[in-house]
């Protein structure tokens, strides 16, 4: 027979209500995560008097807000207040203050740049709590800290273009060893894979990524902005790093599509880091093999140094036939390069092949939920790339034929082909799904996709870019600057006077670039073609994602307010264009001195929005892709 439970007297909770304001400083100004749009700006608060002792600029406190607490972030205290009949603090949430006056006027251009709520920038740039590491932090650490040794650099601009035959991470890693005699130094990388690789170069580096455990993430947070004289290593979201001696930040491959934030407002590392260069007067470095369309015009503009050293690389070029694996001539340079070491084999596509389409028709293998049909190898059974539905068998449906051919190729299906040209070589694959950290041993046929070529003790004796063609075809914005990037970074791992074999027509702009191992020779035409266009980066772009039932009405209603002089008239309204299902996206597009007003017009239209509760738009500032 089951026990009954003992009876417990239930006690009546009664909410505090504080009537004793602060005998000195008694107001506060906050930020309030409200969780709506509109509902940003500052607020006041009264601070009670038992709470005195603990309240100060930049700690996480409770707030009465609409009828619930919410957290808030404080900004400064003081003796007086416009507002009246303001509420009292209800808690602080945390002792600790995680918000440096820096940080503070960072989230505030922040916001203000990309339209957005602060706590839409607080949420990346201040890792949650964990009260048992405030505890910890409070008694152990925050003794042995060191404050205020601040020895700033001189608050340059520059762009360190890596040379060919070093390891750009060691480089990378002797260069901010070298910098930490001015103080801190931050380096911002775009991957946990590149990040992993340059720990292994500084050991005692602090790492902040959001691959950590909440804890270690929250406890290194407290660490970097308490302590002095350290490297950090972190990806995106440690940009908003405050250590108190920070004199130099670097930002590796700026132009890496993983220094967007993905997620709303979508501020970029390149952006923060220049706003943050210019208020703290910090040393900015970007590291890289080739720049951004944005800093290329920088550079071109001299409003960002470019440093480089002289470098020839041995370039040869052949020609690549549609469908062909390998240019014929190309085969013997290959031959004799592999007798001294591996070769790395550069493609522009990682899986088996890019789809399958009909034998008989052409046309293209299709899913019944729209996809395209692709294999994982040779063997394998079409699967939609969509929704990987698998077809044991698979009837086109234009002709009723079931004979599915490859199109075109992925890194696999190179992987296989290449190896059977070059037999008795182990071949290696790499990208993003296979990822290989380093070769080593026997000459080995190495194929990697952008980015993920392996580390080469003494580098490749032979670089091999393949498919030309392909990468310098991509139609977005973006596309012929991830190419160059990608040939130069590839390129640059050979070992010295190693041949760099280009499967592209003689007379590309790319071969010159690698030749003489200068990006300019590409971006100044790509500049020039931008600017004739109207283009980013001579223009400021912002993108509205919205549902397809109203967007032709709200592009009428920009084109409206252009005309009616209530946006600049540098402004250019483009779209709507259709996203897939019942999402749209509008274009505008406005001249950098115009840029700011035009932001501020479309803000508070979404605002407007947000109070009428209609639905909410999606609207990104300066976003990597337009597509």
């Amino acid at each position: 027979m089951a026990t009954a439970r003992p009876l417990r007297l239930k006690r009546e909770e009664v909410k505090r209500v504080d009537s004793a304001q602060a005998q000195h400083a008694a107001f506060v100004k906050v930020w309030v995560d409200t969780s709506v749009s509109h509902l940003d700006g500052t607020y006041d608060y009264l601070v009670p008097e038992r709470l005195s002792q603990l309240v100060k600029p930049g700690i996480r406190v409770g707030v009465p807000f609409a009828g619930r607490d919410v957290e808030a972030l404080v900004l400064e205290r003081s003796d007086k207040s416009e507002i009246t009949n303001l509420k009292f603090i209800s808690s602080v949430i945390s002792e600790e203050i995680v918000a440096t006056p820096a940080l503070i006027a960072l989230i505030s251009a922040i916001s203000k740049r990309w339209i957005c709520n602060q706590f839409d920038v607080i949420r990346s740039a201040i890792p949650a709590r964990v009260a048992s590491v405030d505890k910890a932090f409070t008694t152990e650490f925050r003794s042995s800290t060191t404050k205020d040794l601040a020895n700033k650099g001189k608050g340059e601009v520059t762009y360190l273009h890596l040379a060919p035959h070093e390891d750009p991470l060691k480089r990378l890693s002797e260069f901010a060893q070298k910098a930490q005699a001015k103080g801190s130094v931050l380096i911002i990388v775009p991957e946990d894979r590149e990040l992993e690789l340059l720990k292994v170069e500084i050991p005692d580096a602090l790492i902040l990524t959001s691959s950590l455990s909440r804890t270690h993430r929250y406890s290194n947070y407290l660490t970097a902005i308490n302590k002095s004289g350290q490297i950090i290593i972190g990806t995106r979201s440690a940009i908003f790093l405050t250590p108190p001696d920070l004199a130099t930040l670097i930002v590796y491959r700026e132009n890496s599509q993983s220094h967007y934030e993905p997620r709303h407002p979508g501020w970029n590392v390149r952006d923060v880091a220049l706003l943050r260069q210019s208020e703290e007067e910090l040393n900015l470095y970007f590291v890289g093999y080739s720049p951004s369309l944005e800093m290329a015009r920088a550079i071109d503009s001299s409003s960002v140094k470019f440093l480089s050293k002289k470098a020839r690389l041995q370039v040869s070029t052949f020609p690549q036939g549609n469908s062909e694996l390998l240019p014929e001539r190309i085969f013997s340079p290959i031959r004799t390069a592999l007798k001294s070491g591996s070769v790395l084999f550069l493609v522009p596509k990682k899986g088996y092949a890019s789809a399958l389409m009909c034998k008989k028709c052409r046309n293209l293998a299709i899913c019944p939920c729209g996809g395209k049909l692709s294999r994982s190898n040779q063997s394998a059974p079409p699967t939609c790339v969509h929704c990987s539905t698998t077809f044991s068998t698979r009837k086109c449906k234009w002709c009723n034929e079931d004979k599915l051919v490859l199109l075109g190729r992925g890194a696999i299906r190179h992987a296989e082909e290449i190896g059977r040209a070059f037999p008795g070589f182990p071949v290696i694959n790499s990208d993003a799904d296979t990822p290989v950290k380093e070769v080593t041993g026997k000459s080995s046929l190495v194929i990697a996709t952008q980015g993920m070529a392996p580390r080469c003790e003494g580098g490749y004796s032979a670089a091999v870019l393949l498919e030309g063609g392909s990468f310098f075809s991509y139609s977005d914005l973006r596309g012929q600057e991830r190419s160059r990037e990608a040939f130069f970074e590839a390129a640059g791992q050979v070992k010295p006077g190693a041949p760099v074999l280009v499967a592209i027509d003689s007379s590309h702009p790319i071969n010159a670039a690698l030749a003489s191992w200068n990006p300019a020779h590409m971006y100044k035409r790509e500049l020039a073609d931008l600017e004739s266009l109207d283009l980013p980066p001579f223009t400021r772009p912002l993108t509205v994602d919205l549902a397809t039932s109203e967007a032709s009405t709200v592009a009428e209603g920009f084109k409206k307010a252009l005309l009616d002089s209530r946006i600049p008239a540098s402004t250019k309204v483009l779209g709507p264009s259709i996203r897939g299902g019942d999402k749209a996206r509008i274009i505008l597009t406005a001249s950098e001195f115009d840029f700011a007003d035009l932001t501020q017009f479309v803000g508070e239209f979404v605002k407007h929005r947000a109070i009428a509760k209609k639905e909410a738009m999606q609207v990104r500032i300066d976003p990597y892709s337009l597509s």
